[in-house]
């Protein structure tokens, strides 16, 4: 596996240029640290078994059961039908928010998003663009045609946080406008005002129609706890008004509070079927595909 260190930080990304450098980037980095892809594109799937033939692929032969039975057979597999995603993208306010000197929660969702995007384009499947927060938006159809990541990190970049709405209303047109049996990827803060409620009902909707749905919950160490920041008059830039004096760094309750709400969501997700992923907007882009991978297989 590729070490860490040769993973560039998400700060220093931004300095290659636009959404489709940085995906490039970002999938070398990523497949040099795995070997397989977790997220299955198009291909095919194993159908029969029928007796060998002279000109049959020796490839195709299935030798476990050569040895049970002293006999040659052929696998034959049929040809899946290219998979539809959709990549959720949460553009709300809260999502502007970087921490002291970091990158934009927006921002980092975009480099994974773009990456994701360029992955399962290259393994065949018809990817499309979705985004919420001012208000639910199906930016662009899932399509596998040469060109089309090119127009979706153009729609990637041109996104810009605003409102605070929250992701069950896309999601839900989302499964009207996919095919059954898709993926679904929603890039988000999670932080919504019903506690993460309609949007576990929502993701357990698409779920109980075949979906497959994973939630890349993106956070900055200052949210997360982990570096959390001196006293200050603090606001919520989804509801400006709502203003709070407040010192995180010495409240020894702030993670504990945080943590639950994160847990609170995440178990409700799980308990649909949904993968929880949480990530910070301090590890490198590749890094944490690679431990997502690893947790999968893990």
């Amino acid at each position: 596996m590729t070490a860490s260190t040769d993973f560039l930080p998400p700060g220093l990304l931004e300095h290659l240029g636009g959404l489709e450098i940085i995906a490039k980037t970002v999938v070398r980095g990523f497949q040099a640290g795995v070997h397989r892809s977790p997220l299955r594109g198009a291909g095919e799937d194993f159908a029969k078994h029928r007796d060998y033939q002279q000109g049959d692929d020796v490839r195709y032969l299935d030798w476990k059961l050569y040895a049970r039975t002293d006999s040659l057979y052929v696998r034959e597999f049929e040809e899946r039908s290219n998979l539809q995603s959709y990549i959720v993208m949460d553009a709300s306010a809260s999502m502007d928010y970087g921490g002291a000197g970091g990158v934009a929660k927006l921002r980092y969702g975009s480099y994974l998003a773009a990456a994701l995007a360029h992955l399962m384009l290259g393994a065949g499947d018809a990817v499309g663009l979705a985004a919420f927060g001012a208000e639910p938006r199906l930016l662009l159809g899932p399509r596998a045609r040469k060109g089309h990541l090119h127009d979706l990190l153009l729609n990637l970049e041109r996104l810009r946080p605003g409102g605070q709405g929250g992701a069950a209303d896309v999601l839900d047109r989302v499964g009207v406008a996919m095919r059954r049996g898709g993926r679904v990827i929603i890039l988000s803060d999670l932080l919504e005002d019903d506690g993460g409620d309609a949007l576990a009902a929502a993701a357990g909707r698409l779920r109980a129609r075949g979906d497959e749905v994973i939630v890349l919950r993106i956070l900055t160490p200052e949210e997360s706890g982990e570096a959390a920041p001196d006293a200050g008059l603090f606001y919520d830039p989804e509801h400006p008004a709502r203003q709070v004096p407040a010192t995180p760094r010495q409240d020894a309750g702030y993670p504990r509070r945080v943590a639950e709400y994160y847990a609170s969501i995440a178990g409700r997700l799980r308990e649909r079927g949904v993968e929880y992923v949480p990530l910070l907007t301090s590890e490198p882009v590749e890094q944490a595909l690679v431990a997502w991978v690893n947790r999968r297989r893990g």
